[in-house]
């Protein structure tokens, strides 16, 4: 996951601490990130979390690690706590608005991106986001205009063009949605949103059988998310899927 955050700027917790020492752990975090040694970086930043170090970065990666053990209500937590000690990081804005666009609090997740693309007008994978929460809340209209703007930005986003896809898809422009979600599979084989699109289009050109192996497909898939496998069976009558 692509996510900004600004310059270390050291933040301390109640307790007095050694500001050189906590300096010394940010920057070895930091060393272990450039190096692409992301296991060093987090169980440095876990270690630091327990000893009381108070900063962005360690609230950040911490959280991260929990939420790929699938444990989304702790790693929320964090976030929100580090989010009220640094309420202008981008870095955890865009990391508390993903978190909670995952576990469907698709209101509370939409100021977070709304936020950060006030700070970083130019940051893609923000409008991206901001698009996908906006489509989940009914907006499609404002969804279709981020995920374009996304896409303007940064034109291999997958997650704006498999968006733009939906868009499509559910506005009836099954051509257009599976010239787009054709374009995403071309470069990631699999990838849910685009898939479910071509269902759709499959559904309305009379391809049933070819639209139930993609279903399946995707309900085997353990990439894809609960609400992706439900989304995908609701496109079939409930015995078909």
């Amino acid at each position: 996951m692509e996510f900004k955050s600004g310059p270390i700027k050291l933040s301390v917790g109640p307790r007095p601490r050694d500001a050189a020492a906590d300096r010394a752990t940010l920057q070895a975090i930091q060393t272990a990130l450039d190096a692409e040694d992301y296991a060093a970086a987090v169980a440095k930043a876990e270690a630091a979390l327990s000893d009381g170090l108070a900063h962005p970065m360690v609230f950040n990666l911490a959280a991260e690690r929990l939420e790929a053990e699938g444990r989304f209500g702790e790693a929320l937590a964090l976030l929100q706590r580090g989010h009220q000690m640094a309420p202008d990081d981008v870095g955890l804005r865009q990391s508390l608005g993903l978190c909670l666009f995952r576990l469907q609090q698709y209101g509370p997740a939409l100021p977070h991106f709304e936020a950060l693309i006030g700070a970083e007008p130019d940051f893609a994978p923000a409008h991206a986001a901001l698009g996908a929460t906006l489509e989940a809340l009914g907006d499609d209209v404002r969804a279709e205009a981020a995920y374009n703007r996304a896409w303007a930005l940064e034109p291999e986003n997958l997650l704006a063009i498999s968006g733009l896809a939906s868009v499509a898809s559910r506005a009836g422009r099954h051509a257009e949605a599976r010239a787009l979600a054709e374009r995403v599979l071309e470069a990631e084989p699999g990838f849910p949103e685009a898939v479910i699109a071509i269902v759709r289009a499959d559904l309305a050109d009379g391809r049933r059988a070819e639209a139930e192996a993609l279903v399946r497909g995707l309900i085997a898939d353990p990439r894809v998310s609960d609400g992706q496998r439900a989304m995908a069976r609701d496109l079939l009558d409930p015995s078909d899927a």
